[in-house]
């Protein structure tokens, strides 16, 4: 009778502790109004809504969590909208690659535009920072730059030439970490504008794309090198 009990329990615990059949996934794509737009980068907007930039359409789109998409005209034709990023101010900023410009746009559509003050500075990635500016790659112009969310422009130029920053990231020590596609490197700046560059182990890996990790580390991804990387902010 013991014996039939404890086959009894051991039973229902394996049935109740059995994990259920996996639920069939479901993804759902939205197909953009404009043909060829070329959509590139995605941020979550602060009206709960998510905003891209449409690099051939020229456009900014949002498309809210039902799928329902609005797409916004730049007034700068063909200028290239790339990297995109919620500021401190409730508004969107992002990049102009090839209009050479950082454009900012507001939940309701209202877009404003900068010029960058040196000519062929291709803006690429674009980040928050903690001193409440927008931080922004300079790949042609081989420079950081730094916004603020009144227009106030100030550049500073890597130690490294012809390194192509690209993509840039808020750190969790209160700087930005940056990749440097040509130069192989992982660049950070702080607030105050100090560069410290990092060389990779691999040559060539063309590093891309950066983000802040829940370890406390940066993680990277390396094109060319087939790897992901993860940087301490040691420098490790």
């Amino acid at each position: 009778m013991i014996r039939f009990l404890a086959l009894a329990t051991a039973v229902i615990a394996l049935v109740i502790g059995a994990p259920s059949p996996a639920k069939a996934q479901t993804l759902s794509e939205f197909a953009l109004p404009t043909a060829g737009s070329q959509p590139r980068v995605v941020a979550a907007g602060p009206d709960g809504a998510l905003w891209f930039t449409q690099y051939s359409g020229n456009r900014i789109g949002r498309i809210d969590t039902a799928g329902v998409i609005t797409q916004f005209t730049l007034p700068t034709t063909a200028s290239g909208p790339m990297g995109i990023a919620a500021g401190s101010d409730g508004a969107l900023w992002f990049t102009q690659q090839s209009g050479n410009r950082i454009g900012r746009i507001t939940t309701a559509g209202v877009i404003t535009q900068f010029a960058l003050p040196t000519a062929g500075s291709t803006p690429r990635g674009i980040a928050a920072g903690p001193d409440g500016a927008l931080w922004f790659t300079q790949s042609g112009g081989n420079r950081i730059g730094r916004i603020t969310t009144a227009g106030v422009i100030t550049q500073f130029t890597l130690p490294t030439a012809g390194s192509q920053p690209w993509d840039i990231t808020a750190g969790p020590d209160g700087a930005l970490w940056f990749t440097q596609y040509v130069g192989n490197r992982i660049g950070r700046i702080t607030t105050a504008g100090v560069i410290t560059q990092f060389t990779l182990p691999t040559a060539d890996s063309q590093p891309y794309g950066i983000a802040a990790g829940s370890d406390g580390a940066l993680w990277f991804t390396q094109q060319s090198g087939n790897r992901i990387g993860r940087i301490t902010t040691a420098g490790v």
